[in-house]
């Protein structure tokens, strides 16, 4: 019972195992009362004792004539099948039977000895057969042979005899067939069928059905391959037969035995016999004494292939890049390991081996990997052999080859370029600098362009000619104006100037990218008195954008009508240029004007065009009308010639409108027309997170807009800049947390972001911020703090840092410019700096600081721009007026206004406008003077000319300038302070009242905190327009209402009646205001009540 037991089990082991060399040997859960053979003990149904009963007649022996295809069921059927199924629990006798499939006389065939195969293991039970298990889907081939071979005829004993001439002509029909239908299973039984009678096949007929065989996956027909070849006589055994042969062999993992067919074959005969097949075998296992030993029979032998290196390696090549990285690092490892144990000379044939295979491995092109793993095996090749350019010159081009879109892999390239030239020592060649160069443009990698130049010029004498324009391009764009005219002279000494039109023009467009129009017409004229250079549309429209990024009209507009008088004709490009000089400015009817003219002319817009228009409705506060034109552009017929980026797209437009509203802090408005883009299909690029960003940080969200640079950023493929740093930058400094501002600037910094004047702008206000706090504690701890003057140290120390590395190349980097204000680039890169150091210097009574800081402006601008007279910005002039007029000096402070007043005429005036006439500023600058302003009424109230404070505000408006809330505020106070009662309620109802929200609501909203409506009624910066009054300024207007109270009136209307009726919402608001205990009620009011 126990055998039967086993070779029931051993049946169902089988076939799940689908092993044929091996027993099954499992841990099996049977009945409890098996072990004690206690069979009695098992409480059976009656129906199971017909069942044990063994008829007499079975026969227990297998007959060798047994038809595989007989349907005959005989008596030890149940005994293998279902005797002793009560043994096993019922999962385990379910499974058995799910992979059982078939009747007895398929049983029965799988355990039919073949009189070719060999020896298998064998289970010693008395039911053993010494037959092998086969696969699962055995019962199918069995079943399908059935219909094959055609009739047969049947013995007396039941068994099935095949038809001999019915067999032998199937088979070689199925052998010789034209086009093969058969599949191996098929050809296989065929052939079995054919054994069973007294008929064998030839040598010939056997070769056949052997290569027919051998392209069989299944593990039954590589058994039958392996047995065929032993068949085959050895002198009929070809290169092929041996290849079938190994390949079967290894497929069971038979190694030593393809080794064996292998050495026979290199005996005998040449070809291709399967060696590139084991050595791929002996690499995929890392059986490197194998792999040693096929690498040295191929170089020993290798006539006898008749073919170059690559067949041996025909296999290993079909691997991805990955598994070659992988089995080239062990091999190097086993190398490294044999050098250490042996020796170098006895591991000079492993070391070799390796080499070779690192060598394929990074002669692959264009399929993905890790670096890390790249970067691995190089260095550990550095203990096998010297770093040469062979293997890292392969390893860049490798990197190189998955295009600029993949970024591990640039930054890989660059590694490892830096690597070659720098700690390697090695030399590069042309061909490793020319790939270098086009990726370092792709990425516009102004450092790499640096080295590969180097390199060029010190060893090979320069670029070749085709790198020039490329060299030159990338130098440009990054405003390099000089290495770039050094690089032209070179090419002109050397190649002549044939390519003289495109290097020009390149020569220009770094003129531009620097925003120096007078150099751009030094350089156009050397060029056509040197070389006889005849500039083309292309570079006048250089030119003339030139003149538009410095903001200078004049120049900008006798360039356009020159050209338009010329035999050039403006385009499309030349009028969208002109227009948005225009459209940055708010004059959208000069603006509309040219794009009417241009039309007119027969030239069809472009997309630039259409953006300055909506540039130019924005800019005048015209935002329904910009974003109704954005709406329509989406169906315009514009032209898209001139368009690097593909189809014509919208971003830009839609951008206009999101910085529009995040400026104003309209967060809601933003998240509106990002929605609205999303819904067009309108790409969002680094812009437009930026104008989220920045409605975010302007609402004191600063770390939301970390947020978005930090994962939203990346993960869309938008392009961070300092740009963006600096929003976030400024963003922590309205929350007043210094620390992150710093943290991230070196954070910027090991990103390999270089800093701009924006984000070092940062980094002034936030040190000088450091260095207020630090000063209140001082002031603290000190009897007399007031004669110790306010030194700004830590701010000071950023501001040499970025003036030591000031270079006009900061301009070439396209986006927005912050708080450049009036300045135009040229100028506010370093301009910029000095504004709020100035005026703090003067706030905190510092003058001797503030002169120091002119004088380094002035030193820093003529060297510059080169001239010895320095005309500063109106924001300096702004700050220069807090010093002056706290320092007492009036004259000096009315002469800065008279600059900045003639200062600010040049830059907002309209085109073509009469100053004479009322209304000829534009509207983007009529808050241009309101900081001057408001230092200007300062000094005239402190020299006792309050008349003159009237007569200055009733020409800025009669100009069109408008008053900010902060001058309606100081002019008021001033009024009030002088006792111009009247005068002062008037003022405060015309223009302050109209945004009031009134006491009630102001309690209610903040309580009876004084901060909260404090802040409230302090608009920020952009909503100067926002007519709402002070406290300050209502606390002086109930001093002063108090003073009207006191005083006698006759029979008429005394003056409290008429502010009833001329100032009746200012009046409202002073009697309603809460009396609160702080520092500005009790010294206003003391005495007045």
């Amino acid at each position: 019972m126990i055998e039967r037991a086993a070779a029931c089990l051993k049946n169902g082991g089988k076939h799940v195992l689908r092993t044929p060399k091996w027993n099954l040997r499992t841990h099996r859960s049977l009945h409890s009362a098996f072990w004690s053979h206690g069979a009695g003990d098992i409480d059976l149904p009656a129906w199971w004792l017909a069942l044990l009963q063994v008829p007499s007649t079975c026969d227990l022996k297998w007959s060798p004539r047994e038809n595989a295809t007989s349907t005959s069921r005989s008596p030890q059927d149940g005994l293998d099948l279902g005797l002793l199924d009560f043994l096993y629990p019922k999962k385990t006798l379910a499974f058995i039977r799910k992979c059982v499939r078939g009747n007895s006389a398929t049983v029965r065939l799988r355990h039919r000895p073949s009189p070719l195969l060999l020896q298998r293991s064998r289970a010693y039970t008395s039911a053993a057969d010494g037959s092998g298990s086969v696969p699962l889907d055995q019962d199918k081939k069995e079943q399908e042979c059935t219909d094959v071979i055609g009739e047969t005829k049947v013995a007396n004993d039941g068994l099935v005899i095949p038809n001999e001439s019915e067999c032998k002509a199937k088979l070689h029909e199925l052998l010789y067939a034209k086009e093969p239908a058969s599949d191996a299973p098929t050809l296989w039984q065929a052939y079995r069928q054919l054994m069973r009678t007294s008929l064998r096949l030839d040598t010939g007929d056997l070769i056949r059905l052997f290569e027919r065989l051998s392209t069989s996956m299944e593990s039954l027909e590589i058994e039958i391959t392996i047995d065929l070849f032993n068949v085959i006589p050895e002198s009929r055994r070809r290169p092929s037969h041996y290849k079938y042969a190994i390949n079967a062999a290894l497929k069971q993992q038979q190694l030593e035995s393809a080794m064996d067919m292998h050495r026979e074959a290199l005996s005998r005969i040449q070809g291709d016999f399967g060696s590139s097949i084991i050595f791929e075998y002996a690499i995929r296992k890392r059986i490197w004494d194998r792999a040693e030993e096929i690498w040295k029979v191929y170089w020993d032998h290798r006539q006898l292939y008749c073919t170059a290196p690559a067949l041996l390696w025909e296999h290993v090549d079909t691997k991805t890049v990955s598994w070659q990285m992988e089995r080239a690092t062990s091999a190097v490892k086993n190398a490294v390991q044999r050098i250490e144990t042996t020796g170098r000379d006895d591991a000079r044939l492993m070391c070799s081996l390796a080499v070779w295979l690192v060598q394929r491995a990074l002669n692959a092109r264009k399929t993905g990997f890790k670096g890390t793993l790249q970067l691995r095996m190089l260095n550990l090749m550095k203990h096998i052999q010297e770093p040469d350019l062979t293997l890292y010159k392969a390893a860049v081009l490798q990197n190189l080859s998955l295009g600029v879109q993949s970024h591990e892999h640039s930054e890989m390239a660059v590694k490892l370029y830096r690597q070659i030239r720098g700690e390697l020592n090695i030399i590069p060649d042309r061909d490793l600098l020319k790939a270098m160069t086009k990726r370092f443009s792709a990425l516009r990698d102004s450092q790499g362009m640096y080295e590969v130049l180097e390199d060029f010029q010190r060893y090979h004498e320069g670029p070749p000619p085709s790198l020039y324009s490329v060299l030159m391009a990338q130098l440009a764009r990054h405003g390099d104006l000089d290495t770039i005219e050094a690089l032209f002279q070179q090419y002109v000494a050397e190649y002549g100037k044939a390519d003289i039109q495109n290097h020009a023009n390149l020569l220009l467009w770094a003129c531009f990218r620097r925003a120096e129009a007078d150099r751009a017409e030094r350089v156009l004229q050397s060029l056509q008195e040197k070389y006889g250079y005849i500039p083309d549309l292309k570079a006048w429209n250089i030119v003339l954008g030139t003149y538009v990024r410095v903001r200078d009209c004049d120049g900008a507009m006798a360039l356009f009508e020159k050209l338009v008088g010329s035999d050039i004709p403006p385009d499309n490009s030349s009028y969208g240029i002109l227009m948005g000089m225009f459209a940055k400015n708010s004059d959208f009817e000069a603006a509309g004007g040219l794009f009417e003219r241009a039309t007119s002319a027969g030239i069809k817009p472009n997309r630039a065009m259409v953006e300055n228009l909506i540039v130019g409705l924005v800019n005048s506060d015209r935002f329904d009308e910009a974003y109704q034109m954005v709406e329509k552009a989406q169906t315009m017929d514009l032209d898209e010639k001139r368009t690097r980026s593909g189809p014509l797209s919208l971003t830009r437009m839609w951008n206009t409108l999101l910085t529009h509203c995040a400026l104003k802090g309209q967060l809601d408005k933003v998240t509106q027309i990002q929605q609205r883009m999303h819904a067009s299909g309108v790409p969002f690029d680094s812009h437009t997170y930026s104008a989220l960003m920045l409605s975010l940080c302007i609402k004191k969200l600063p770390g939301a807009a970390l947020r978005i640079m930090e994962a939203v950023m990346p993960r869309s493929g938008a392009r961070v800049t300092a740009w963006h740093y600096s929003i976030v930058m400024g963003g922590f400094m309205q929350t007043n947390e210094p620390e992150k501002v710093l943290h991230l600037a070196n954070q910027m910094l090991e990103k390999g972001i270089s800093p701009t004047f924006s984000t070092q702008e940062q980094l002034l206000r936030t040190a000088s911020k450091v260095d207020e706090q630090e000063n209140r504690q001082d002031e603290s701890l000190e009897e007399r703090p007031e004669e110790r003057p306010f030194h700004a140290r830590r701010a000071e120390q950023v501001l040499a840092q970025a003036l030591e590395a000031l270079n006009p190349m900061e301009l070439a980097p396209s986006g927005p410019r912050p708080r450049a204000g009036s300045s135009p680039p040229n100028v506010a890169f370093y301009a910029s700096y000095f504004p709020y150091l100035i005026s703090l210097y003067g706030k905190k009574q510092s003058f001797e600081r503030v002169v120091d800081m002119y004088d380094t402006y002035v030193a820093t601008a003529q060297k510059v721009h080169g001239v010895a007279e320095v005309d500063p910005p109106v924001e300096l002039l702004s700050a220069l007026m807090v010093a002056h007029t706290n320092a007492g000096e009036h004259s000096a402070t009315e002469k800065c206004w008279h600059l900045a007043m003639e200062k600010s005429g040049k830059i907002a005036c309209k085109m073509n406008a009469d100053t004479a006439q009322p209304g000829w500023v534009l509207h983007k600058h009529r808050f241009l003077l309101a900081v001057p302003l408001t230092r200007y009424m300062q000094s005239l109230h402190a020299t006792g000319r309050v008349d003159d404070i009237a007569t200055t505000v009733d020409y800025l408006q009669h100009a069109g300038y408008q008053l900010s809330v902060n001058n309606w505020n100081e002019y008021v106070q001033i009024l009030a302070k002088e006792s111009r009662s009247m005068a002062a309620f008037e003022t405060c109802e015309q223009h302050l009242m109209d945004d009031w929200p009134g006491w009630a609501r102001l309690l209610r909203r903040h309580g009876r905190v004084k901060t909260g409506f404090r802040k409230q009624l302090r608009p920020p910066s952009w909503e100067m327009g926002k007519q709402v009054p002070h406290y300050e300024t209502l606390v002086y207007l109930a001093g002063v209402f108090l003073y009207l109270r006191r005083l006698p009136y006759g029979t008429g209307k005394g003056p409290v009646q008429e502010l009833q009726k001329t100032a009746p919402r200012a009046l409202e608001a002073v009697l309603k205001m809460p009396r609160i205990k702080d520092e500005v009620q009790p010294v206003v009011l003391q005495g007045r009540r």
